[in-house]
């Protein structure tokens, strides 16, 4: 019998997410949010009493049939607490979450959020043989630290059905993938190198699919005409077939080779390989409108996304094994939802993504479902024209603030948070301490400018919780120094609310880059070509930090292609 392993909060994240694209919902998140939900869970947990079980593992396997497959299915995870009723009534099961959005214009629980505790009470349950069991949610306001409940008591049958219908429902996901996997890997196993070997290729092929084996990466210098593409992509093939590895990165700087790379995985799926490939486009340029709103007042598709993306995603999955920008679209048409994301989903479940660098490798932009755990995986990483990657590299982790970009956003907000506005122009006078001292370019020690990154924490903040607690003209009570009825009150729509979330992503990963300072930075001041005030932080060497991604997978291959006079073989060097 088949295992399934899945946690309780991407089962029902995954199966019950509904609703509409918004910019909140699609990564609006503080660097440190994370780091603030476990504050506010652990000094929530304390107020309990002693009662109270925090962070309360459960777990539970059950068989589940579907499609004629019989699976063991294990859910497991952490209650965040489990605590007796003051009247004795039972026992409830409290499910914490801190939110930016005020606790006030909360009218029930996020549906999401009950399923996990939901989830938790039925295990619970089951374990203690209870008639019913309490539900209890629990919302804290981070910025005031205010906390709403909502609870409910809930029969131990009704649960179970509720949960038994949820573990049906993904396992119809479970049973595709292994079935999927099964007829994937015997194609692979039959699979033959489909030319005849040339000169120095072999060693290609036997160097790639041995680092793979031993964990390590491999550095290629190769000329054109060898076959470096189906030298590396085939053993990587192969090794999925194996099942030492689990998923294949092609990683690329230009167009032209994400397209060799489709026609080499084309050429494998016509030799019979069975292989699910996709490749990632860019969002600018799959978008249907001409500049990317993510939001239903905006873009159609973004409304009720979330209730369709499911189908699609099946949909194409079960009909398609060669996934490209031309397929995304036309199945995100037939079932009306975003071709971007729905491209990010459907790459959970491919066996090889084709896309740019910062895919993996750019922290704003990587995809965070595969690399957002600092653990490593069985990924491989097959890295075209490596030498671009430097460049590309010194870009992704640096980072730059303008000072008139400052004043331009406080135009905006005077009209909306005061608050926020009084910030931005202390940040603007600190820039304008630095531009006194800087006639043309200037270095800095990290010291000289932290005055102005202390003011900016809380501006990053105040615009966190502006725009987490402000989604719409009706709402005020995430603006305590605006009142209803104040003139200023205004919504932040449209291009004035894309240009205040432009600024604060920009101001947001400056100050995470800042924490990671060290003798690799330089941090220096200059002027654009308009005259205006620039502050850098620039990474000189990325070494250490594309380390930190690729770690995150079982091994990478470097390719590049050597400029002036072509050797006649490939020249292989691996490195543990």
């Amino acid at each position: 019998m088949h295992t399934v392993k899945i946690a309780v909060r991407n089962l029902v994240e995954f199966i019950l997410r509904s609703g509409d694209i918004t910019t909140s919902e699609s990564g609006l998140a503080d660097p440190d949010a994370m780091q603030e939900g476990t504050r506010i869970h652990k000094k929530l947990q304390k107020r309990m009493g002693s009662a109270y079980r925090a962070e309360v593992p459960l777990s539970i396997t059950l068989p589940v049939t579907y499609d004629g497959v019989s699976i063991e299915m294990t859910v497991e995870g952490r209650a965040d607490g489990i605590f007796p009723e003051k009247d004795g009534s039972g026992t409830t099961i409290d499910e914490i979450k801190g939110i930016y959005r005020h606790v006030s214009r909360l009218t029930g629980p996020v549906p999401v959020h009950k399923a996990q505790a939901m989830c938790y009470g039925y295990i619970y349950a089951l374990e203690n043989k209870l008639k019913d069991v309490g539900i209890q949610m629990t919302y804290c306001y981070i910025p005031t630290e205010e906390v709403r409940t909502f609870s409910e008591r809930i029969p131990f049958a009704e649960l179970e059905k509720w949960f038994m219908d949820l573990l049906h429902e993904y396992a119809k996901w479970a049973v595709w993938q292994i079935k999927w996997q099964e007829k994937r890997n015997e194609s692979i196993q039959e699979l033959d190198f489909p030319f005849e070997y040339r000169e120095g290729q072999q060693r290609l092929v036997k160097g790639v699919y041995q680092s793979i084996l031993r964990r390590k990466r491999l550095y290629i210098e190769a000329p054109t005409g060898v076959g470096k593409t189906i030298s590396t992509v085939f053993p990587a093939v192969k090794s999925i077939g194996e099942g030492v590895t689990e998923k294949i990165f092609y990683l690329t700087a230009k167009t032209i080779t994400r397209t060799v790379a489709e026609e080499t995985f084309s050429l494998l799926s016509d030799r019979g390989m069975q292989l699910k490939f996709i490749t990632l486009t860019a969002k600018e340029k799959i978008c249907l409108l001409d500049k990317p709103q993510c939001n239903p007042q905006t873009c159609p598709r973004a409304l009720g996304h979330f209730d369709r993306i499911n189908d699609a995603v099946y949909d194409i999955l079960t009909h398609e094994n060669a996934i490209s920008r031309e397929r995304i679209l036309a199945y995100a048409e037939k079932h009306d939802v975003c071709p971007f994301e729905m491209s990010l989903d459907i790459s959970t479940w491919c066996d090889a993504i084709i896309g740019d660098y910062n895919y993996a490798f750019d922290p704003t932009a990587c995809l965070k479902r595969f690399f957002a755990l600092e653990t490593e995986n069985d990924y491989v990483f097959l890295i075209d024209e490596a030498h671009n990657l430097v460049d590309r590299a010194r870009e992704m982790y640096s980072s730059c603030l303008v000072k008139e970009d400052f004043l331009k956003i406080k135009k905006i907000m005077t009209k909306h948070s005061r608050k926020t506005a009084r910030s931005l122009e202390r940040c603007n006078k600190e820039l304008l301490e630095l531009k006194r001292g800087c006639e043309e370019r200037r270095l800095y020690d990290p010291i000289e400018i932290e005055p102005f990154v202390m003011k900016a924490l809380r501006l990053s903040s105040l615009l966190e919780e502006y725009l987490h607690g402000r989604t719409d003209s009706s709402d005020y009570t995430a603006l305590p120094d605006i009142t209803p009825g104040d003139p200023a009150a205004l919504p932040l729509d449209g291009d004035a609310r894309e240009e205040v979330l432009a600024f604060y992503f920009e101001l947001r990963y400056f100050l995470a880059v800042f924490e990671t300072i060290d003798d690799k930075y330089i941090i220096y001041a200059d002027y654009d070509s308009a005259g205006a005030f620039c502050l850098h932080l620039q990474c000189m060497d990325p070494s250490g930090n594309l380390d930190l991604y690729l770690k995150r997978g079982r091994c990478a291959v470097f390719r590049h292609t050597p400029s002036g006079q072509l050797l006649p073989g490939a020249a292989c060097r691996q490195r543990g």
